[in-house]
């Protein structure tokens, strides 16, 4: 039994709306995931402007980058004086680590349920069977390689022996000269380029810290 199987109806639903509708076959299913990726990611970056004090962790930051260049310095001068002020200050920076590494994590808590709930919805509508039968990279009904669930044509083709990444495309875009992705591949890449772009916009990384030049907003 699942953490979210009682959602199962709002899953289906939804699961229903995205293959009736034709978003989740190429074209429209690379808008959509673009789209979705947008969502998720700005719903990311609320909670974590909401959440965090973004001004005391970018100082919390500052300290513990100060001490730990004097510690170097410490290390590499063999100041006993400076080491001394080091060691003083070793308790202070363990606790400044606690503390920011909680609060780091707080957002994600809060949101890891949302997004698993939205990434299991997405998969089931991607790569069940209805839609497989309406997607015409579903070849033979066999899944080939990552060719289950496509999102996405690309402009490009990638070959199976890239190094790496190859074997996450699928050559069957019924055109030698394209690739397509599939589903996991495709939400992943999504979510990370609009991630980016959704952070430089909220002034936050990934680590939950301010961007340069964001204090004071």
């Amino acid at each position: 039994m699942g953490l979210f199987d009682f959602l199962d109806p709002i899953r289906l639903a939804f699961e229903n709306w995205l293959i009736s509708t034709g978003l989740s076959v190429p074209p429209s299913s690379t808008l959509f995931m673009v789209s979705m990726s947008v969502v998720v990611s700005g719903f990311s970056g609320i909670m974590n402007r909401v959440i965090l004090d973004l001004d005391q962790l970018a100082k919390d930051n500052d300290e513990m980058q100060k001490h730990t260049k004097m510690k170097t310095k410490a290390k590499e001068t063999a100041d006993r004086k400076l080491w001394r002020q080091v060691q003083k200050g070793e308790d202070r920076f363990s606790s400044l680590q606690k503390s920011t590494m909680m609060k780091r994590m707080l957002p994600s808590l809060l949101t890891i349920g949302p997004f698993y709930f939205v990434f299991n919805t997405l998969r089931h509508a991607f790569q069940d069977k209805p839609n497989l039968a309406l997607n015409q990279y579903y070849v033979d009904g066999i899944c080939v390689d990552s060719s289950c669930g496509v999102s996405a044509v690309l402009p490009f083709h990638v070959p199976a022996s890239f190094p790496l990444i190859g074997s996450w495309f699928s050559p069957f875009a019924m055109d030698g000269s394209l690739s397509v992705a599939g589903f996991g591949f495709f939400y992943f890449l999504s979510a990370i380029t609009t991630s980016m772009v959704i952070q430089k916009l909220f002034g936050v990384n990934l680590s939950g810290m301010q961007n340069p030049g964001m204090t004071g907003r």
